[in-house]
């Protein structure tokens, strides 16, 4: 019966250690000596809670989730050990044994009636991830993964981000950004953010624009304008930003609402709510700035996780007729024009993986060739640099071409050739 008991004892403070929450609003500050520190998100009941849930939530990301510049960005837990890691966060509290120094960072907040607060957080790093891999079997050497699952290696080049304000119908950047204060100041927070996160960024108002576009967008303040002047940038995503303002008797609060979509394809790759406390004395670009710091890290690491994975084109030939060629004739180095294309792709698509849908005299379409973000130089790849790359290649070969670039569509006309 005492083992039954003793049991049921620990499958309940099992369920509840895992049954406990945490923001995992982490980012990673500095590290010397073998210590890390962090900033850190806790909330709870009690402002007391709320630290011990922000140094837990610390862990648990670390463990679980994975912190930007820590481990390559990946969890320090590779193999389930429940027995071992469930320590840190029950009764036994591990975590105090690598927990060096934890101070507020700013005054604590109350959102849906609990309190919330920013911590700055010093950690014993060094040691947490060699006892941590050495008892999850992170030392092991890892599996073989196949080639054609992998990731894209580590991130060589950053994307490039424009910020933009949030847009209903009928309404332009320029419009909004001219009227709106609030949301004005909010997109240059935002904007100043991501600079102080070293990621290169494109302002709206000062975008590259055809002079066709740039009457459009001045005079006009139609969406589908701001759209095809989002497409004329060099700009891999951009991040749309809403503000919510809350004037109370404690004081003014706001809430940024960030999403981010790739600009070629207009792909969600991520989405961020971040609020601060009411504030009686605080401006509105003052309350940005707060939100932006706590929340912009991690905003970021969804954007780059998904910049890193390799990007579906599709790339589509046609001959035009005065050429006297086709996509089954010979080039002068003895290879056809179609095979020669599928040698280029092999060598430059991601991991040589494409799909050809058909070939036919005076046109080809690969569906689907994953182009890499990044060339063979670790420079930034995008669809205008691929498509100019096998553009070049074909002149080598002796085939002249026009390209167009339309998103993650490709456009390839082959215009003479010299055979």
């Amino acid at each position: 019966m005492k083992r039954v008991l003793t049991t049921l004892a620990l499958f309940l403070s099992l369920l509840t250690a895992n049954a406990q929450e945490y923001l995992e609003i982490v980012s990673f500050e500095s590290e010397s000596d073998g210590k890390g520190t962090f900033t850190s998100v806790g909330f709870g009941e009690k402002k007391s809670d709320a630290e011990t849930n922000a140094i837990k939530s610390l862990f648990h990301t670390l463990l679980f989730t994975g912190v930007t510049g820590v481990n390559d960005d990946a969890p320090l837990v590779t193999e389930s050990k429940p027995g071992y890691t469930n320590s840190f966060f029950n009764s036994q509290a591990r975590y105090t044994g690598y927990l060096i120094e934890c101070e507020a960072a700013g005054d604590a907040s109350k959102v849906g009636g609990k309190y919330q607060r920013n911590y700055k957080i010093t950690i014993r790093l060094k040691q947490l991830i060699n006892d941590v891999k050495r008892n999850t079997g992170g030392n092991k050497k890892p599996a073989t993964i196949p080639q054609s699952t992998r990731l894209a290696p580590t991130l060589q080049a950053s994307p490039k981000i424009i910020v933009v304000p949030f847009a209903q119908d009928e309404e332009s950047y320029q419009a909004i950004l001219n009227s709106n204060f609030d949301l004005r100041a909010a997109v240059n927070e935002v904007e100043k953010g991501f600079q102080e996160l070293n990621i290169e960024t494109e302002n709206i108002l000062s975008a590259p624009k055809s002079s066709q576009r740039r009457a459009e967008f001045e005079t006009d303040a139609a969406s589908s304008n701001d759209k095809e002047l989002l497409r004329s940038t060099d700009a891999d995503v951009y991040v749309v930003v809403d503000i919510k303002k809350n004037t109370s008797a404690e004081g003014t609060s706001i809430a940024l609402i960030l999403k981010a979509y790739e600009t070629a394809t207009d792909n969600n790759w991520g989405s961020q709510n971040s609020w601060t406390k009411p504030n009686k004395n605080a401006d509105i670009s003052y309350l940005c700035a707060l939100a932006v710091k706590a929340y912009l890290p991690d905003f970021l690491k969804q954007i780059e996780k998904n910049f890193m994975q390799p990007a579906s084109v599709v790339i589509e030939f046609s001959v035009l007729n005065e050429t006297g060629i086709t996509m089954r004739d010979r080039l002068k180095n003895g290879k056809r024009l179609s095979a020669f294309i599928s040698e280029w792709l092999e060598e430059n698509a991601y991991n040589g993986e494409y799909h050809l849908q058909g070939v036919v005299d005076e046109s080809a379409i690969f569906d689907d060739v994953l182009m890499p973000r990044v060339d063979k130089k670790g420079k930034k790849m995008n669809t205008n640099k691929f498509a100019e790359a096998l553009s070049d290649a074909l002149y080598e070969a002796g085939v002249d071409t026009e390209i167009k670039t339309a998103g993650n569509n490709i456009m390839i006309t082959i215009t003479s050739t010299d055979l």
